[in-house]
C-alpha cells in the first residue's frame, strides 16, 4: 500500500473514531434525558462528520478512476463504477 493510501486511511479512521465517540456521547445524553435541542445539535454534528467522510471517499474514487483510465483501464467500466459511487453519495447526502 502506498504512503498516500496509508495516510488517507489513517485520516479516515481518525474521523470514524471521532464519530464513534460522538455517537457514544449522544447515547449518554439520551440516557441522561438531556435537552432535546442539545441532542439534535450533536446529531447534526455527527451527520456532518459522516457527510465529510463520504465526500473524501467520493473524491478519492474519482481520482482513482481517472488514474486507472490514464493507465489504460476501460473508460466505460470506470465511469459505471464512479456513477455507482456518486449514486450512493447522493443517497447519503
Amino acid at each position: 500500500m502506498s504512503h498516500t493510501i496509508d495516510h488517507q486511511q489513517d485520516a479516515l479512521i481518525k474521523r470514524l473514531n471521532r464519530i464513534e465517540g460522538q455517537i457514544k456521547g449522544i447515547k449518554k445524553m439520551v440516557l441522561e434525558e438531556k435537552e432535546t435541542a442539545a441532542i439534535m445539535i450533536q446529531l447534526n454534528a455527527a451527520r456532518a462528520a459522516l457527510q465529510k467522510i463520504s465526500q473524501i471517499l467520493l473524491e478519492a474514487q474519482a481520482d482513482h478512476s481517472l488514474m486507472h483510465v490514464n493507465e489504460g483501464a476501460d473508460l466505460t467500466a470506470e465511469m459505471e463504477n464512479l456513477r455507482r459511487v456518486i449514486t450512493q453519495y447522493n443517497k447519503l447526502n
